[in-house]
C-alpha cells in the first residue's frame, strides 16, 4: 500500500487511475473537511471505519449535562 499527502484548496480536485476516482475539497472547517469523491461504477467502497481516537457521538442527554 502506498501513501499520498496532498494540501488542497477549497474546489481543487485530485483524479486517481485516469479518472476513475476524483477527490475533491468541497470545503472545510477547524474540526472538519468536506470531501467529495466521484467513483467509476466497479469501484468499491468500504464500511466506513472508526478511528481509535473518535469519540462515539453523544445523545441529548449527555450534551444537556455538560
Amino acid at each position: 500500500m502506498s501513501t499520498l499527502i496532498r494540501n488542497l484548496r477549497i474546489g481543487e480536485r485530485l483524479s486517481f487511475d485516469n479518472g476513475r476516482i476524483v477527490l475533491g475539497l468541497d470545503g472545510n472547517s477547524p474540526k472538519t473537511a468536506r470531501l467529495r469523491l466521484q467513483l467509476a461504477q466497479d469501484v468499491v467502497v468500504d464500511k466506513p471505519r472508526t478511528a481509535a481516537n473518535d469519540e462515539p457521538p453523544l445523545d441529548q442527554a449527555a450534551r444537556a449535562a455538560k
